[in-house]
């Protein structure tokens, strides 16, 4: 691997140097098809944009759909997954609730996400792979690849050979 390389993908930090990158997906409570018009679409995108950066996620690749999330995210070394969701859940509603009031009808305690999420850490697929599926929502291609992934451990355990 050349050091030019090295520099692009690792992340360098106070004594850490490595690659923090999850995909992550949420949805709106209830699942609610509330991102349906490309203005909302657009601004929410712009919400979770913002929050990233403010709490220094980057996020690589992003994807609103009608009623759930997709987002490729670099995330600091001193931050968990499931603190990066919540950020970013929690500063999107607030700027969407107050850009878009109305919301509040739906939601009138003040929750726009659900509280479940996926995660998944960029370790056993290629992150073209996820790049690729949040482009286009190919489920099965990724799923797919994660069956190969799984198929490829079990042939390193050694339990395999005993």
């Amino acid at each position: 691997m050349s050091s030019g390389n090295f520099v692009n993908e690792f992340k360098k930090a106070s004594h850490a140097v490595g690659i923090n990158e999850f995909h992550v997906e949420f949805c709106p409570k209830y699942r609610y098809k509330c991102m349906k018009r490309p203005h909302i679409r657009d601004e929410v995108t712009g919400f979770i944009l913002q929050a990233a950066h403010e709490n220094g996620i980057l996020v690589k690749k992003i994807a609103v759909l009608d009623d759930h999330v997709h987002l490729d995210i670099c995330i600091p070394f001193n931050m968990s997954v499931s603190k990066s969701e919540m950020l970013l859940k929690g500063r999107s509603a607030y700027l969407i609730f107050r850009r878009f009031p109305n919301f509040r009808l739906r939601y009138p305690r003040g929750h726009f996400w659900a509280p479940g999420k996926f995660s998944r850490s960029m370790s056993g697929v290629t992150a073209e792979v996820v790049g690729h599926y949040i482009e286009n929502q190919q489920f099965d291609k990724l799923k797919q690849t994660i069956e190969m992934a799984h198929e490829e451990v079990k042939q390193m355990e050694l339990t395999e050979f005993l």
